[in-house]
């Protein structure tokens, strides 16, 4: 998952993720990158919703300078997610939300229970609802 350390949208996403990982049958390694802009110092991106992704059990979190790792992988709002499968293939990217900072029952979430459960679906891309992580956030301001 990409995150923006300051999107108030991104509460439910981080919430979503721990709910899903916790439906989950067997092993899988989460990363959740939080941007860090070129142009501001590393207490930047400590945020209470920075401390909520570290708290999760199996998740690794890391930085990403710049936005390069979200850039390469295409996300453009935080909260953007990508599933591979253990051969590379993308299985699932979008969203975990069904809108913005909701939380509860969603396509995205549901999808990657499934697949993660060794089930097939349809659906490999659902709409992300999150800030801006090459721009500007709502919150970046605070």
């Amino acid at each position: 998952m990409f995150a923006h350390p300051h999107c108030p949208c991104t509460r439910a996403s981080i919430g979503e993720l721990n709910r899903l990982l916790t439906r989950c049958q067997g092993p899988v390694a989460v990363h959740v990158l939080f941007i860090q802009p070129k142009d501001v110092v590393l207490e930047w991106t400590e945020t209470a919703l920075r401390k909520s992704a570290e708290a999760i059990p199996g998740v690794e979190v890391k930085l990403d300078p710049n936005g390069e790792e979200a850039r390469h992988f295409g996300a453009e709002s935080s909260g953007f997610l990508v599933l591979y499968g253990v051969d590379g293939e993308l299985l699932f990217s979008g969203g975990i939300t069904a809108a913005r900072g909701h939380a509860g029952d969603n396509a995205g979430e549901n999808v990657i229970v499934a697949l993660l459960n060794g089930q097939a679906t349809e659906l490999k891309h659902t709409a992300v609802f999150g800030c801006s992580l090459h721009g500007q956030c709502l919150a970046s301001s605070k």
